[in-house]
């Protein structure tokens, strides 16, 4: 829940700064968010490690279409924004477990 609440916190700074207007809701950003999380894992469980960046994108997709349903956004800059959202993601995620193996 708290990983939820930090993604829809930072893919609502991402749209703000590219819309230069205020925090969209936390409503949207959630709903945008797990529009972007779950088919992404989905994906990811039928595939092996390796080939993690095809769920970035199938996620990526998938947000872009909610984020210009919700936010009112064109798809080509909700995809981008989408784009830098799990791109984020990935890097926090390979950064915490760095520090866990360590």
């Amino acid at each position: 829940m708290c990983s939820l609440i930090v993604g829809a916190a930072i893919l609502g700074i991402i749209i703000g700064v590219m819309e230069q207007e205020d925090f969209p809701g936390w409503g949207k950003m959630v709903l945008c968010v797990l529009a972007a999380l779950l088919p992404a894992a989905l994906v990811n469980t039928f595939l092996p490690p390796e080939l993690f960046f095809v769920g970035l994108a199938v996620g990526s997709l998938c947000a872009g279409l909610a984020i210009s349903a919700l936010c009112g956004m064109s798809v080509q800059r909700a995809a981008i924004a989408a784009g830098i959202y799990l791109a984020i993601q990935t890097a926090l995620s390979f950064a915490l477990q760095a520090m866990m193996a360590s």
